[in-house]
């Protein structure tokens, strides 16, 4: 697949992901920004997750590292497909796969300084659901980018 694949499944992935940690936190009676203020932990340490309002420091910082995160995990699905014609099952498997192991590396293998760390803000059920969202989006990115060959 292309660079352009693989920029927009990133994309989709990252932004479905944010839409669902935003609505599972106002489910929840929190601040829609928390969970992404919260990925932002890395700088300002575990409070991240409490902070309720968009600022510059907290919600950007938080978007962008998990938006380039996203980016990142799209690499490896895009190189399990590889240059030729991919299934839609078997994008759709890659895309699972590429969450499985992105969950696993991200909340069982570094530390938690790198974590997203929306466990400052949300349950793990909600994660979950964010996870999900992650695989949604990697196929759906690649479904709809006009360079993707898919049969």
């Amino acid at each position: 697949m292309s660079g352009r694949v693989v920029f927009a499944s990133g994309a989709c992935a990252g932004l479905a992901m944010v839409l669902v940690l935003m609505a599972s936190a106002s489910r929840r009676g929190r601040s829609h920004w928390q969970p992404i203020n919260a990925t932002s932990h890395w700088v300002h340490g575990r409070a991240a997750g409490s902070v309720r309002r968009f600022d510059l420091s907290h919600t950007l910082t938080g978007f962008a590292t998990h938006m380039l995160a996203s980016l990142w995990w799209a690499l490896p699905f895009s190189a399990v497909l590889g240059r030729n014609t991919a299934s839609a099952p078997r994008v759709v498997a890659a895309a699972a796969g590429t969450t499985v192991l992105a969950a696993l590396v991200d909340y069982g293998l570094v530390p938690r300084r790198l974590a997203p760390g929306w466990e400052l803000a949300l349950p793990k059920t909600d994660i979950a659901k964010a996870y999900a969202a992650m695989a949604l989006g990697l196929a759906l990115g690649t479904f709809l980018h006009h360079d993707a060959r898919i049969r």
